[in-house]
């Protein structure tokens, strides 16, 4: 199953020996043998040192190619203005 075909979201909750109980899983229509993937909810385990992703690259972005990035988009909008009005 691809994320594409992935029903819409539900919880199930761990119990306290770590099982999830099989009425669970059944109400997901999974049957014995069928692969689960785990996406850990923000903040709990995998990444959780680092929080929040805002500012990351923030001191690895050069400010003047920020600038040649933001004049060569600009450049090639105005372009395909020019382009889209001589049709």
């Amino acid at each position: 199953m691809s994320t594409a075909d992935a029903p819409q979201s539900r919880e199930l909750i761990v119990g306290p020996d770590g099982s999830i109980p099989a009425d669970q899983i059944a109400q997901l229509g999974l049957r014995p043998g069928a692969h689960l993937r785990v996406v850990a909810e923000s903040g709990l385990g995998i990444g959780a040192a680092r929080g929040s992703l805002a500012g990351a690259l923030r001191e690895r972005i050069d400010d003047a190619a920020l600038d040649r990035f933001d004049a060569a988009l600009a450049a090639n909008r105005r372009e395909r203005i020019a382009a889209a009005e001589q049709e």
